[in-house]
C-alpha cells in the first residue's frame, strides 16, 4: 500500500535523455536522473545526473572512463562471448568480478522559472576530473550553509565508490574540495545548520557480511573531517525496506523534528520512498518512520527504464507556505516530481 500524500505532476517526466545533446558526437545520452534541487533567486535549479554511453558494437560491450593521466575520456571493451563477462542488468557489467558501468555520469544544471519546464545548461557543472571519478560523478545533494551552496556527490572508479565535496555561490563556477568519505560510501546529505556546534550529515556505508545497508549519521567541525558516527536507520525484514535504506535530500527542520524523505529497496530490489523524523538535538535518534511508502513505482516511467521499478529522491524544494516538491529519478532514466506539504510528510512519518 502507498500513502496518498504525494501527487505526481501531470507533466512527468520533467526531463528525459532527449532534452540535451551528448558531450561528444560518438556518445548518446542514456539517462537523466536523480536530481538534487534548490531554489536559487527566482529559479528552481536541478543538478541532474546525466549518463552518457558509447555506441554499441556488434561483438563487444563498451564502457567510458576518464583517464587521469591524459585528462581525456577513453573507451574500454570486452568481448560479449568472453566467459568472464557477466551482465546482470542495464546499469553495468562485471568482468572477472569487477564492475564497470554501462554509462558514465556527470552533473549538469537544469533551470526553471515555474518548476515544471526545465532547460539544461549547455555544459556540465561537474564532470569527471581525477582518478577517483574515472567512472563518473553521481547523485548530488545540495545544502546552503553560511552563504554558500555545498554539493556532495558520489565519485565512482576502480578505486571504489567514494563521496566528494564541491561548493558554489552562483552555479556557474565550482570549487572542488576533494573526497570526504572513502569507499564504500554513498548517499551523503549535509544538514542545513549546525547541531550542538557541529556540522552533521547522513551517509550510507555499503552492506557487508556483517552489516546491512543502513543510514548513518556523522559530525564534523569543518565539513571535511567526519567522525562520531552512529547507525541511525537499518533495513527492516519482510517489508518494503528489507534490502537497503539510504538518505535522500538534506533534512528539513520542523517543530516536530528533522523531516526526511529517504529511499529503500525490498528483497526484489524495488525502490520506494519513505518519510522519517529524527530528534532536533540528536538527529542520530529516530523518532518515527512511515510504515508504508509515501511513493512507490506505479507510473510507466517508474516501472520501466534502465533499472525497472525504481523511484529515488535526492532533491526537495520547500515553499514559504509549507508546500513541498519532491524531485526524483524514475526508472533510473528520467526526472519526475510530486507535490505535497511539509505537514503532510510529517504526518506520514508519524503514521497519522
Amino acid at each position: 500500500m502507498e500513502l496518498t500524500f504525494l501527487k505526481r505532476f501531470d507533466e512527468n517526466p520533467l526531463l528525459t535523455p532527449a532534452d540535451l545533446s551528448p558531450t561528444r558526437d560518438d556518445l548518446h545520452v542514456a539517462c537523466t536522473l536523480n536530481p538534487a534541487a534548490v531554489r536559487f533567486g527566482d529559479e528552481i535549479l536541478l543538478l541532474v545526473r546525466v549518463g552518457e554511453a558509447i555506441a554499441a558494437e556488434a561483438d563487444y560491450v563498451a564502457y567510458l572512463y576518464f583517464d587521469a593521466e591524459t585528462g581525456q575520456l577513453d573507451v574500454g571493451r570486452y568481448r560479449k562471448d568472453d566467459p568472464n563477462l557477466h551482465c546482470p542488468d542495464g546499469r553495468g557489467y562485471y568482468y572477472r568480478g569487477r564492475m564497470v558501468l554501462s554509462s558514465m555520469s556527470h552533473l549538469r544544471v537544469a533551470r526553471s522559472k515555474d518548476g515544471l519546464r526545465f532547460t539544461f545548461d549547455p555544459a556540465p557543472a561537474i564532470f569527471p576530473a581525477n582518478a577517483y571519478e574515472a567512472f563518473g560523478c553521481e547523485d548530488a545533494r545540495i545544502t546552503f550553509i553560511d552563504g554558500r551552496y555545498y554539493i556532495t556527490y558520489t565519485a565512482v572508479s576502480d578505486r571504489g565508490v567514494t563521496v566528494a565535496l564541491a561548493s558554489t555561490s552562483d552555479f556557474v563556477t565550482y570549487e572542488r574540495h576533494g573526497l570526504v568519505f572513502p569507499p564504500y560510501q554513498k548517499d551523503v546529505a549535509i544538514f542545513p545548520e549546525k547541531v550542538r556546534g557541529q556540522y552533521l550529515c547522513r551517509h550510507r556505508p555499503y552492506q557487508s557480511e556483517f552489516n546491512p545497508a543502513s543510514i548513518w549519521t556523522a559530525y564534523s567541525p569543518d565539513l571535511h573531517c567526519w567522525g562520531y558516527h552512529e547507525m541511525t536507520l537499518a533495513p527492516k525484514s519482510d517489508t518494503w525496506q528489507e534490502q537497503r535504506v539510504g538518505c535522500g535530500a538534506p533534512p528539513i527542520k520542523t517543530p516536530r523534528g528533522w523531516l526526511e524523505i529517504y529511499h529503500a529497496a525490498d528483497r526484489n530490489h524495488r525502490y520506494c520512498l519513505g518519510a522519517m523524523l529524527s530528534d532536533l538535538e540528536h538527529p542520530e535518534r529516530i523518532i518515527s518512520t512511515s510504515d508504508e511508502p509515501v511513493l512507490q513505482p506505479q507510473a510507466n516511467y517508474e516501472l520501466e527504464g534502465v533499472f525497472n521499478n525504481c523511484v529515488f529522491s535526492n532533491g526537495l524544494v520547500v515553499d514559504n507556505d509549507g508546500g513541498l516538491t519532491v524531485f526524483y529519478g524514475a526508472g533510473d532514466q528520467v526526472c519526475a516530481a510530486a507535490k505535497t506539504t511539509v505537514e503532510e510528510m510529517t504526518s506520514a512519518a508519524m503514521n497519522k
